[in-house]
């Protein structure tokens, strides 16, 4: 047995479609295409599975065993969409029973979850399918158009784009545009950076609670905006502690710069995390939900501050500027290894302890 399978990672399907995954059977996908096709025929998930129909219905001309199916991920592409997709595809393999799978795809992202299929199935064939456009003017702008109408791209395009022009035009009206074109780079760099390690995601997840917590009338909702505002004020914290370190008369490291703004910083973000950790634990306190797992990431994240912050006054103690801290940077970098060794123990064991026998 061999499965056709046609991938719709954001899952355009449930979201306008109304339709579950996965889809199995020929019959079936053809329904879920007409129906996607009838909500939005601009869809390119459309067409993805019109392909793997077609590719079905070839391979069963030719007398091969073969299944086509349509598996969905969840509109927050990323760990999420990802995890119901490996759901799906371990249902359809003790489902089906196959050995061999071609996937049908896009060619955009959808293609991020072939590692998943490939460690289940042996992938005989990965098909693209690319809508064909007009080259006019007018469809060039047309397609420009309705992408920056689809939220995922213009999340990921005209949000850094509309920062960075607002950095800038401030700082230009303030004339300080030397200092706008710092910011500016500064700006774009951490975004690549937040980028390359997914950390948007961790980011748009906690505006998404946000929203969620005041829909839902949890308590979490004022842990998070206090989070938000300690954020900020740690924020200013490290520019401060970054800026002093900047301006005085001998020049030191990119290192010690950015351990400035740590040493300056840390604390503020520890405090907005806990908030936010608090705010779990009042409402799984009133959903009578387990908290031990709650509580043993305040001790971890205690546990990494003041790790990360005695490593911090060790090397900032050794600039004229914080001077003050050399004589004690070592008993301090001691204790606080000590500190976070303990607290991480605290943390873990006795909560294991804690946990019932079944779990």
């Amino acid at each position: 047995m061999k499965l056709i399978i046609a991938i719709d990672r954001d899952d355009d399907l449930g979201r306008k479609a109304g339709m579950k995954s996965p889809v199995i059977g020929r019959n079936e996908c053809l329904e879920a295409a007409t129906q996607l096709a009838l909500v939005d025929p601009e869809d390119s998930d459309v067409n993805t599975i019109f392909g793997a129909l077609k590719i079905y219905d070839q391979l069963k001309k030719s007398g091969e065993r073969v299944e086509v199916v349509i598996v969905s991920g969840d509109e927050n592409v990323g760990v999420i969409s990802d995890s119901k997709i490996s759901e799906q595809i371990d249902y359809l393999k003790k489902a089906t029973k196959a050995r061999n799978a071609i996937v049908v795809t896009d060619g955009s992202e959808d293609e991020f979850v072939l590692p998943i299929i490939s460690s289940r199935f042996q992938i005989d064939a990965v098909e693209r399918v690319i809508v064909k456009q007009s080259k006019t003017i007018e469809s060039t702008y047309y397609l420009f158009k309705k992408m920056f109408e689809d939220p995922k791209i213009a999340k990921e395009t005209l949000i850094p784009a509309g920062t960075i022009l607002l950095i800038f035009s401030i700082f230009s009206l303030l004339g300080l545009s030397e200092i706008g074109y710092g910011t500016v780079i500064l700006f774009f760099g951490i975004y690549l950076i937040l980028k390359a390690y997914g950390m948007d995601d961790a980011i748009e997840e906690f505006f998404s609670n946000i929203k969620k917590s005041l829909l839902e009338g949890r308590f979490s909702f004022i842990t998070y905006i206090i989070a938000l505002i300690v954020v900020m004020v740690g924020l200013i914290q490290g520019v401060n502690s970054f800026w002093k370190l900047l301006n005085q008369p001998v020049a030191v490291g990119g290192i010690v710069l950015i351990t400035s703004f740590i040493y300056g910083s840390l604390w503020w973000f520890i405090v907005a995390g806990i908030s936010i950790i608090l705010g779990k634990i009042f409402d799984a306190f009133i959903e009578k939900r387990p908290i031990s797992r709650y509580v043993s990431m305040i001790f971890l994240l205690l546990s990494a501050g003041l790790i990360i912050w005695g490593g911090s006054v060790y090397i900032i103690s050794t600039t004229d500027a914080y001077k003050h801290l050399r004589e004690d940077a070592v008993y301090y970098f001691l204790m606080s290894i000590f500190g976070g060794f303990l607290s991480g123990f605290v943390g873990i064991v006795p909560i294991r302890y804690m946990k019932p026998k079944n779990t």
